[in-house]
């Protein structure tokens, strides 16, 4: 019975060693991480574009896309932005234009070859239409909505947010 409990108090011993070791090693990093980019820390936020309703009441500065920022100072240019990486690709090109005319809103069209009925209209490509009349989240709810459906890989996609820095 003895050697039961002394085995169990050396592994606890162990776990809270193994913890404390890993909690140093974090702290270290975090460190090493803000060292680097401290003037982005201050002042801005990188978030993956999935972040949706993360992005409501914020304002963007850039999108990164595959390690490459772009400047972007609004969500209808994160947008543009978005789209306009993705149809450089021939085959994701084809898919966004086979549904134009097919994501339909309650009363407009979201993805049209025209711009006919749109409130907000953003030229994507000749006959790609996007309506952007919507608030921030549905905004990028419908980006990432078109982005699945042509069965695009957005892991990459990250945008940089302003940080409120008033105190």
């Amino acid at each position: 019975m003895n050697l039961k409990k002394e085995i169990r108090e050396k592994q606890n011993e162990l776990i809270i060693m193994v913890n404390s070791t890993f909690n140093d090693l974090v702290k270290k990093v975090e460190m090493m991480e803000m060292e680097e980019n401290e003037f982005e820390s201050v002042y801005e936020t990188v978030y993956p574009i999935t972040n949706t309703a993360g992005f409501k009441g914020k304002k963007p500065i850039a999108v990164i896309y595959k390690g490459k920022r772009q400047t972007t100072p609004t969500w209808k240019s994160v947008v543009n932005s978005v789209l306009q990486e993705v149809i450089k690709d021939e085959v994701m090109k084809n898919r966004i234009m086979s549904l134009r005319d097919k994501l339909l809103g309650r009363v407009r069209k979201r993805l049209s070859e025209t711009s006919d009925d749109m409130r907000s209209p953003l030229k994507i490509y000749d006959n790609l239409f996007i309506e952007t009349h919507y608030d921030t989240e549905t905004l990028m709810k419908l980006l990432l909505e078109i982005l699945e459906e042509i069965s695009y890989d957005y892991n990459e996609i990250q945008v940089v947010i302003k940080n409120n820095t008033r105190k």
